[in-house]
């Protein structure tokens, strides 16, 4: 998956779980968001914060899980990756 098509479900993910309004400027988000991807720090509080949220009786009925599967592997794949390079 691309970095920008990454970073589009990422905040439609954080919408959906309300982490994130819907009034906030989308392009500066947007840019947080791909500089956070080069912090493993961000990476790893990302997904802790997904990981909840996907447990949460609230959310269990409508939740596309094949979605948030796709998402967590990538998100997993870039900590792996930052965790070697020593990120």
């Amino acid at each position: 998956m691309d970095k920008y098509k990454l970073v589009r479900e990422i905040i439609k993910t954080c919408k959906y779980f309300k982490i994130m309004t819907d009034d906030i400027d989308g392009g500066l988000i947007e840019k947080k968001i791909i500089d956070g991807l080069d912090d493993i720090l961000f990476v790893e509080n990302l997904l802790s914060i997904l990981y909840y949220k996907m447990k949460l009786k609230r959310f269990q009925k409508t939740l596309n899980r094949e979605r948030l599967k796709n998402l967590l592997f990538e998100l997993e794949k870039i900590r792996l990756n930052l965790e070697f390079k020593g990120g």
